[in-house]
């Protein structure tokens, strides 16, 4: 696996990186990883069907979902809440993380590269900085991505939560 400061270098990020999981500071991802930790219990990862979307109701805007396939690889958008529309700047919602790279050159790249990441650790992973997102500018940023599997043994979705806010100015 790749490191994520190689990872995110080609979005031409000016400021992001791994954050340590007790370091989250926006109370959405908080509250989303210690949900996701609730419902895994003693596994590596909580199924699918274990998610219950009347706990997180609220939380719909922030929130993505993604398809992980494994031969061939691939990653598809299966849910995107309406601020994660607005920072990717269209609805990819059916579509592969990397059709992602149609709107802007690298991005799509990037993510997907991070979100293999996570699928193949099979555990979560937050990030943080400031960067330019496609459909509100520059903007400071936090996620936590949170693998799912259905069989227990290697990541089937990844269940995404985070809180994007502009940069003033920007």
């Amino acid at each position: 696996m790749n490191d994520f400061k190689t990872l995110i270098e080609p979005a031409v990020a000016e400021s992001v990186g791994f954050r340590r999981l007790k370091e989250l500071q926006e109370p959405l991802c908080i509250h989303m990883l210690e949900y996701w930790k609730s419902v895994r219990g003693a596994r590596a990862m909580p199924r699918p069907d274990d998610m219950d979307p009347i706990r997180f109701a609220r939380f719909m805007p922030n929130l993505l979902m993604l398809q992980v396939n494994w031969e061939p690889f691939d990653l598809t958008y299966r849910l995107l809440g309406e601020d994660i529309v607005a920072a990717h700047g269209a609805n990819f919602r059916g579509r592969r993380v990397l059709d992602v790279d149609e709107y802007k050159q690298g991005f799509g790249t990037t993510l997907f590269e991070f979100y293999k990441y996570v699928a193949e650790a099979g555990r979560p992973y937050a990030a943080a900085g400031s960067m330019e997102y496609m459909g509100r500018g520059h903007v400071t940023f936090e996620g936590v991505y949170m693998p799912l599997s259905i069989a227990g043994e290697r990541a089937d979705r990844i269940l995404g939560a985070s809180v994007a806010r502009s940069v003033p100015g920007s």
